[in-house]
Parts: structure tokens; sequence; C-alpha cells
């Protein structure tokens, strides 16, 4: 019996070794499992995509000059895009075309300047792409004002 007690602590002594590094080892487990589902993920924020069309007079009205812009980011759009130094065309209404589609219109004040704002925030219809596309101002008689090309 002396025998048996002697072994009695040391069988004791490894299983509870291998019970503590069980427990341990489940409890770094459910830790990692825990952080996992409480972690949000974090979204990086995709960076705008923008792209501008220098808009240049055509021989009608070599004096116009402007700009296009279109910007894309996070699935919404906007569109501006803007005439100066068309003092002759004051008070008429000009077409936007992007790549061959009307856009919409714009009209000249009185100090020559025109500018068209669209956005899809707005419920408004802004294309989806406008890369290589050509700008053009026309005016309602179909007369070139100024182009450019995004």
């Amino acid at each position: 019996m002396a025998t048996y007690a002697k072994e009695l602590p040391l069988r004791s002594m490894i299983g509870s070794r291998s019970i503590i590094g069980a427990s341990v080892g489940l409890l770094l487990i459910v830790m990692v499992l825990a952080a996992l589902v409480v972690a949000q993920p974090v979204r990086a924020k995709s960076a705008a995509v923008i792209r501008r069309a220098a808009l240049s007079g055509s021989t009608a009205f070599p004096g116009v000059s402007g700009e296009a812009k279109w910007k894309s980011k996070e699935g919404e759009r906007e569109l501006e895009v803007q005439i100066q130094d068309a003092k002759k065309l004051a008070g008429k209404q000009l077409a936007v075309w992007i790549g061959g589609k009307l856009v919409g219109h714009m009209k000249v004040n009185a100090l020559g300047r025109a500018r068209l704002v669209k956005s899809t925030q707005a419920g408004q219809s802004v294309p989806a792409s406008v890369a290589g596309k050509a700008v053009k101002i026309t005016t309602s008689a179909g007369t070139l004002v100024a182009s450019g090309r995004f």
C-alpha cells in the first residue's frame, strides 16, 4: 500500500497539469473567438475618382472657355459643367452633351456664364463613366459653342 500511496500524488500532479494545460488552451481559444466576434470590420473609405475636361471655344465662339468636372465616390456621382466669356449668348439655353448623349441644359447669364450641376444624391441622372468621352456645349440650333474631352 505504501507504494500505491507514493504513486498517487505523482499521477495526481500529472493529471492536474494536463487539466490545467487544457483549460488554459481552451480559455485562449475562447478569448480569440470572442475577440473575432466582437471586433467590427474596418472598412477603408474609397478614394474619389475625379475626371476633368478643359472646354475650348468653337470657331463660332472662339472666346468661350470652361471646364467639365465629374466625380464619383462611394456610389455617388456629381457632374459640373461651366463656361464663361459667352456674352454673345446671354439669355440663351445651351445643351450639354457627354459621349453623344444629352445630359442637361444650362442658361447663359448676363455676364456670359452658364453652369450645370447634377448629382445622383439629389436623385438626378449622372453618367456612370466619362473616361475618354467628348463634352460638347451647343446652342438650341445645334451650333457648337465649346468642347473638350475627359
